[in-house]
Order: structure tokens, then C-alpha cells, then sequence
């Protein structure tokens, strides 16, 4: 065990996706409603269409990421390298009705969670809080808003890859944070799942790190996070005690 001292930081920094929600989760959800939906989908083995999906996912991401692909142009991309490894062909009108239709339903399944909500609350009462996310403007700002954190982290709080023209893992989003927030990367806290794109860029720019390893990863490199956590909420009640036990490697 090992604690954290909260007078050690000015600022700290939160990933988004699957660190203050559980987007996987979400995610998956808006792929089965959505293929549940369209007959041209039908008879497609829902666990095969998401392995699919989440793989052109991940193999253009990069080209959104650079602004190869807008962010329709992406969406459409992926829907269509998806639907090719069926042998699926489908007119370009309905396949934007599937991709209005699974970013609706992805961002349907993202909720308050009031006991997190409460403790963010008491954080920001406290200490400067942020948000460093990939992805679009309009997403991410919506995902605060469906977790009812529009209060505690308002726009300007959080910092977005698309509005940046940088993401993670660059450390260049990073270094925007701490310039936009005016923060010392010695006192800044970076707190995120991803132990590539989160943890190990953000020790890179000198800030500690918190890594949210839900599932008992062990870690695949020789840099280790300075804290270990399976969930944010194990951080509650740092204010009453002034520190808090956690797991660290």
C-alpha cells in the first residue's frame, strides 16, 4: 500500500473514455442496438460485427487523428470496411442513417453516476480539475453533458484532440493542458486506463500518474505508474483523512 498526498498537486488531469465512464461498455451497446435495427444487418453475428467494427475503428483512427478523414468521413469509412468483411453493400443514404443511428445510441447508454459526480464535486472544491480526451469537440463535450459534469468541468476545462490538432499519446495535448491550466508538471496528477496513451505519455512530460487498471493488467513496460487504481471512486475520502491508501505496483 502506499499513499497519495493530496498537498502534492495543483492540477489533475482525467482521461475520459473508460476512466470516468465506462465507454467500452457504452460502446458495444450502440453497436448491438444499432445492428439490431437495420434489416440490411440482419443475420450478422452481433459478437463478430463488433470485433470487426472496433478494428476498422482502430485502423483508421490514425487518419482521423491527422485529419486525413473528418470525423463523417471516418465514421462512414469505418461502417464500410465493417460491412465489407460480410460482403455487405449498402447506399450511401442508409449507411449514414446507421452511423447517425449508432452515435446516438452510443451517447444514449453514457449516464450520471451520482456518487462519482459527488466526490468530482468535492474535488474541484478543493483543486484544479481537467479533462484531456481524444476524439471531437461536439463528442466529448456531449459525454460531459450526458454524465451530468457540465458544472464541474466546464469547456474550457476540457482539452479536446480535435480543437488541439494533437492527441494522445503526443505528448503535445499534454503540454497544451499544462500551458492552458498554467500548471507545474511536477504537481499535476495525470489520471487515465491507458497505460500507452495515458501513463506513460504523461510521465513523459514529468506529471505523476494514477493508472485506472480495471481489469489487473499487469504492466507491460519497465515505467510503472506511481499509483494504481481499479476505479476513480477508490480516491474517495482523501479530503477527511488528508491521504488515501491505494494499491501501487
Amino acid at each position: 500500500m502506499k499513499h497519495l498526498p493530496f498537498d502534492s498537486y495543483d492540477l489533475l488531469l482525467f482521461d475520459l473514455d473508460d476512466t470516468l465512464f465506462h465507454h467500452s461498455e457504452a460502446y458495444e451497446k450502440g453497436i448491438l442496438n444499432t445492428v439490431q435495427h437495420f434489416q440490411a444487418l440482419e443475420g450478422i453475428d452481433q459478437s463478430d460485427f463488433i470485433k470487426s467494427f472496433t478494428k476498422h475503428n482502430h485502423l483508421l483512427w490514425s487518419m482521423f487523428t491527422s485529419n486525413q478523414l473528418n470525423f463523417q468521413e471516418f465514421s462512414l469509412k469505418r461502417l464500410e470496411n465493417t460491412l465489407k468483411d460480410f460482403k455487405i453493400i449498402i447506399e450511401r443514404e442508409e449507411s449514414l442513417e446507421i452511423v447517425k443511428m449508432f452515435q446516438d445510441s452510443y451517447l444514449e447508454q453514457i449516464r450520471p453516476q451520482e456518487e462519482l459526480n459527488e466526490f468530482l464535486t468535492d474535488l474541484s472544491n478543493s483543486v484544479r480539475i481537467g479533462i484531456i480526451t481524444n476524439g471531437t469537440v461536439f463528442n466529448a463535450y456531449k459525454k460531459v453533458d450526458r454524465l451530468g459534469l457540465k458544472r464541474i468541468f466546464p469547456e474550457t476545462s476540457v482539452i479536446v484532440s480535435e480543437a488541439v490538432g494533437s492527441s494522445k499519446p503526443n505528448p503535445e495535448i499534454f503540454q497544451h493542458a499544462l500551458k492552458l491550466f498554467e500548471g507545474n508538471s511536477s504537481r499535476t496528477l495525470f489520471i487515465g486506463d491507458n497505460y500507452y496513451t495515458d501513463i506513460l505519455v504523461a510521465k513523459s512530460t514529468g506529471m505523476d500518474t494514477l493508472w485506472i487498471n480495471r481489469y489487473n493488467y499487469q504492466t507491460p513496460k519497465d515505467e510503472h505508474p506511481d499509483y494504481t487504481l481499479k476505479h476513480v471512486l477508490e480516491m474517495k475520502g482523501l479530503f477527511t483523512r488528508g491521504q488515501v491508501n491505494i494499491e501501487s505496483d
